[in-house]
């Protein structure tokens, strides 16, 4: 109520429509004063400009209280005003005194877009506190090329388009789908996953779409419910998506489109709501050119491409992705292992043709079969060993036997030298090393201060 007065200004009219009294608000809005206006009639008021109507006119007329919006120009200013006029009568119903209210709408639209904005804030604020509290699904994104990829999936999970993952096997396709599946407003319901190229077509099929009692020999009795009606409310995970029978994806392209599916062996449609992430290691426009994949089921999964980049070429996730599966093995068999800095080094300039898996599962190798509490190069498979054929443009003089760290450190350093000399940013030297840019970085630091 105190904040309402505040925004009114009220001014009271006689029986003739005269002004007699009014506010210091109203002096401030028309920056006129108020001995101006005693004796005038709003309708003065509109002849000198100062308003573009009146509303007493209107109260006089119907005898019921009028609310309009008028605009008043003040100097060269014009502002819109909410005036709210009450008429009161005497003993005969005739009008004696007319008080009107003057709110000042710049004021209020001031205050609604301040709201506005705190509202905005507030959505945004919470949006973050959802995506800290609720994702228990961890993914790893030092690198620019992963945080851009999290940052498209973040937005894309606020919403129900189908989305298609790609990307190499062991890229970590599921561990996002997960991830936007958490964030989105499914989170409660059922995530339901299934490796389309896991099954063989019929019994793909009867997973996928369930089946009706009597269906098959074997079946179940009563039948049994498809994953995509397990899906219902919640997210359906298409793995290997390219590996689909192309006798089922028009079963499937008809389920995305009408939300509707029909078990094996039954004539009832089941109407369903579910959100669909689809993941392909084969490039889907390819199959389609071969008649592989139906295009009409490939543009239908393409609403939101999302193209997860391989690990050789976001090397700055190494050791992110490293340091997590060492602690994540660590806890699991109750290990206190360690790794050296050269066998960083070894990993951050290996291939990794199998990308996080392939890293995921050599950290687990080397927590549970390294005898020391520091995992070395010793402890590497035969592949990270076979680098001689890195160094074949230059020679390194080795008159007798030393340690392999310190034959690897001359090496690095001569190397380094090299690319300096034909590369001349860190972002080339970083492409032609095949290592992180902060690597670069740190190495050529590390040769400065020894001053090479």
């Amino acid at each position: 109520m105190i904040c309402l007065i505040l925004f009114m200004k009220p001014y009271i009219l006689d029986s003739e429509g005269k002004f007699v009294k009014l506010n210091k608000g109203v002096e401030r809005i028309t920056g006129l004063k108020a001995i101006e206006f005693i004796g005038l009639k709003p309708r003065d008021l509109v002849k000198m400009g100062v308003i573009d109507r009146s509303v007493s006119e209107i109260v006089f007329e119907k005898k019921e209280r009028v609310t309009i919006v008028q605009k008043i120009r003040n100097n060269k200013t014009i502002k819109e005003i909410m005036v709210t006029s009450t008429p009161i009568l005497d003993k005969l119903g005739n009008i004696k005194y007319i008080v009107a209210n003057l709110r000042d709408m710049t004021e209020l639209n001031f205050l609604k877009s301040e709201c506005e904005k705190a509202k905005t804030l507030s959505n945004q604020y919470f949006l973050e506190l959802k995506k800290h509290k609720k994702v228990k699904e961890k993914v790893i994104a030092e690198s620019s090329e992963m945080q851009k990829v999290l940052e498209l999936a973040s937005r894309a999970a606020q919403v129900d388009s189908t989305i298609l993952l790609e990307g190499e096997s062991g890229v970590g396709k599921e561990v996002l789908a997960k991830f936007i599946h958490e964030m989105s407003n499914r989170s409660s319901e059922s995530l339901i996953s299934i490796n389309c190229a896991a099954l063989p077509e019929n019994l793909l099929e009867a997973e996928l779409f369930g089946y009706a009692a009597g269906a098959f020999t074997g079946s179940q009795p009563k039948g049994k419910m498809g994953l995509i009606e397990l899906a219902n409310n919640g997210t359906l995970f298409l793995d290997e998506i390219n590996s689909l029978p192309i006798s089922l994806q028009g079963k499937l392209l008809r389920a995305i489109e009408t939300m509707e599916i029909t078990r094996l062996g039954s004539t009832e449609s089941r109407h369903i709501n579910f959100r669909l992430v689809a993941a392909t290691n084969k490039s889907l426009e390819e199959l389609v050119e071969r008649g592989l994949f139906r295009g009409d089921l490939y543009f239908r999964l393409k609403v939101i491409p999302i193209c997860i980049p391989p690990l050789r070429k976001r090397r700055e996730d190494i050791m992110a992705l490293t340091l997590h599966f060492l602690e994540f093995f660590n806890k699991k068999y109750d290990r206190q292992k360690e790794i050296s800095n050269e066998v960083f080094q070894l990993m951050e300039s290996y291939n990794w043709t199998g990308n996080v898996r392939e890293l995921k599962n050599l950290i687990e190798r080397l927590v549970v079969m390294s005898i020391n509490s520091i995992i070395d190069i010793s402890d590497l498979p035969n592949e990270f060993l076979n680098i001689s054929e890195r160094f074949n443009d230059f020679e390194i003089q080795i008159n007798k036997i030393i340690p392999l760290n310190i034959l690897l450190d001359q090496a690095e350093k001569l190397l380094i030298k090299k690319a300096v000399k034909q590369h001349k940013t860190t972002r080339e030297l970083a492409k032609v090393l095949g290592i992180s840019q902060s690597s670069v970085v740190r190495k050529m630091q590390s040769l400065n201060e020894n001053g090479n």
